[in-house]
């Protein structure tokens, strides 16, 4: 197939000034800058391989456990590619040096157009056999050579003698100017077309990019939601410029991968590289290939197994929703007890489908793969012994029903609304408005007490103390202390206040006043509302509150019985001084009862 130059060129400034009148000149810019560098890869990484390959041919015996041949011998490679091999050594020169000498003289030979190909032939020693070129000596061949290479000593020397001459024969002509001028047009021509190509498909790109983000953002705003096109589209235009991306910068790759070993096929010291790349890539696409397709009977199974397990998720999440919901009823299973469990089970379900697909996962049977879920499970095992311990307690904890999230709880010191209730973690909102996190471990090892739990049937009992004198009637006590419980704005009236008189101490009596609530988070305002209504009850009615104590001065004469349990005619006992025998004494003189 001829190609135009001309017509290569006309192309290439049409879509040059094309693309410069467009508004893609940053990446117009940076374009030479990015062929360079992957035309630098992948020729490196070319040579590399080819290196690497020639490295493995040169020594085949090492890393491998069974070989056919003992010895294989070193190859004597000409412009990178191996025209015959060497077996055994000859006097004081090893097999490495007698290849490398016989690959010098060839090549000495193939620079020299004065010596004709039918001057090389082969000379019968004795002991050993030399290919000649006139009168100059190429390599000898040895009945070490002849026995490695499995042939009589004849026979292997006329073999390369023969391929001598046809390596001479196509050095020679490719090692010309003639040659080297057409390699350096053709890898200009090459470039050119590669550079333009790459051009024009930066600007499909940017311009297929804009109109597909155009087209996908229309049926975003699109009103028919419920259209069943409108929600395909959304759901597979979501991938798609990610996709997109992925796959044009593959065909990239795949484009200067193709200009790399095209360029090193115009020359022929890079040519026989050329073909190994090329050889080496097919072989591995082919390898590829043949494992992809060995591997679609496991991708169905792995695949039926995700659509059973989505499956079954999705099941799970409705059951235990319609629980949730109490639109399905269990008897001895609470709706609370609903959505942790299907958490439960939902972890229950994919660990279960990981275990049955595991072998059919591919490198599952490698020892990297093996290797590495064994340093997963060690490292789960030695960091998460105390998360595991929380985690057992959140789960003993959601099925004690001690509390739920929005009750007003006490857990140790800390008082507050259960704001939030986690597999490891507890956290509270205090009256103060602090954010409290207390792992579940420490949660089930302490004493939790739960305000809400009874608030919301008959009610909460709040309970404060108060210590009166005995001079105040009990009676009055508890007629006042009920009185400022009702007076209290969340303080309940069914079921009514009750006091209980709790102790009788040497000064004063203690009186419990308990009333009802539905509202424990109001505790705080409750409490400080409900005591200053008994202040000012109390106040009003004269009454002394003897808490906390105080010393007063007061006539010892005065009774401390109430003075309604004392008769009408009741008079205070006084201090009067007799003379008795020619003495005073004081004698206190009273009236009985």
């Amino acid at each position: 197939m001829k190609t135009s130059t001309k017509g290569l060129g006309s192309a290439h400034q049409y879509w040059s000034a094309r693309i410069l009148r467009g508004p893609s000149d940053r990446w117009l810019s940076a374009l030479p800058r990015v062929i360079a560098t992957c035309s630098l890869i992948v020729i490196v990484g070319s040579m590399a391989l080819a290196q690497a390959q020639r490295e493995n041919a040169r020594d085949p015996m090492e890393g491998s456990e069974s070989v056919a041949i003992e010895n294989a011998g070193v190859p004597v490679s000409i412009d990178g590619r191996p025209v015959l091999v060497i077996y055994a050594p000859i006097g004081g020169f090893t097999v490495q040096e007698r290849a490398e000498g016989i690959q010098q003289r060839i090549i000495a030979l193939g620079k020299r157009r004065d010596t004709a190909l039918d001057a090389i032939h082969g000379e019968d020693r004795g002991a050993w056999t030399e290919v000649m070129a006139g009168t100059d000596r190429i390599m000898g061949i040895t009945a070490g050579d002849a026995k490695a290479a499995e042939r009589t000593r004849p026979e292997l020397a006329a073999e390369y003698t023969e391929i001598v001459r046809q390596v001479v024969k196509q050095y020679r002509e490719d090692h010309t100017w003639r040659k080297i001028l057409w390699g350096i047009l053709n890898a200009l021509l090459a470039t050119t077309a590669v550079a333009a190509f790459l051009a024009l498909l930066f600007l499909i790109r940017h311009r297929a990019r804009s109109r597909v983000e155009k087209w996908l953002a229309r049926f975003e705003t699109e009103v028919q939601t419920q259209s069943f096109r409108v929600r395909l589209i959304r759901y597979l235009g979501r991938p798609l410029p990610a996709l997109s991306r992925a796959a044009f910068w593959l065909v990239v790759l795949a484009l200067v991968q193709a200009y790399g070993t095209l360029v090193l096929r115009f020359f022929p010291t890079t040519k026989y590289t050329s073909y190994q790349i090329t050889n080496w890539l097919f072989s591995q696409l082919a390898a590829f290939g043949k494992v992809v397709i060995n591997y679609i009977p496991n991708l169905i199974l792995v695949v039926l197994i995700c659509l059973v397990t989505s499956y079954l998720i999705k099941l799970n999440e409705h059951i235990f929703g319609e629980i949730r919901d109490q639109r399905v009823a269990i008897r001895g299973f609470y709706p609370d007890w609903a959505e942790p469990t299907a958490k439960l089970m939902r972890v229950l379900i994919i660990a279960a489908a990981a275990v049955v697909a595991f072998p059919y996962l591919p490198g599952s049977e490698s020892p990297a793969f093996k290797g590495i879920s064994v340093f997963l499970g060690v490292l789960l095992s030695l960091g998460s012994s105390s998360a595991m311990a929380h985690g057992v307690a959140g789960t003993i904890l959601t099925y004690m029903r001690a509390f739920q999230v929005g009750d007003f709880v006490r857990i140790g010191s800390d008082v507050g609304e259960v704001v939030e209730k986690t597999l490891l973690v507890t956290r509270i909102r205090t009256q103060k408005n602090e954010i409290v996190t207390i792992p579940n471990g420490t949660v089930l090892g302490g004493v939790v007490v739960n305000y809400s739990a009874e608030a919301k049937n008959e009610g909460l009992i709040f309970h404060t103390t108060v210590t009166i004198g005995y001079t105040a009637p009990w009676r009055q006590v508890h007629e006042l202390l009920i009185s400022a419980a009702l007076a209290t704005e969340d303080v309940l009236h069914a079921p009514p206040p009750f006091v209980l008189q709790t102790a009788l101490n040497d000064f004063y009596v203690a009186y419990e006043l308990n009333v009802y609530t539905d509202k424990p988070r109001n505790m705080l305002d409750a409490y400080s509302v409900l005591h200053q209504n008994i202040q000012d009850k109390f106040n009003e009615a004269g009454v002394e509150i003897n808490s906390p104590h105080y010393t007063s001065l007061r006539d010892g004469n005065l009774t401390t019985i109430p003075a309604s349990y004392l008769p009408d005619d009741y008079k205070n006992p006084v201090f009067e001084v007799q003379e008795v025998n020619g003495s005073k004494t004081v004698r206190k003189k009273s009236k009985h009862l």
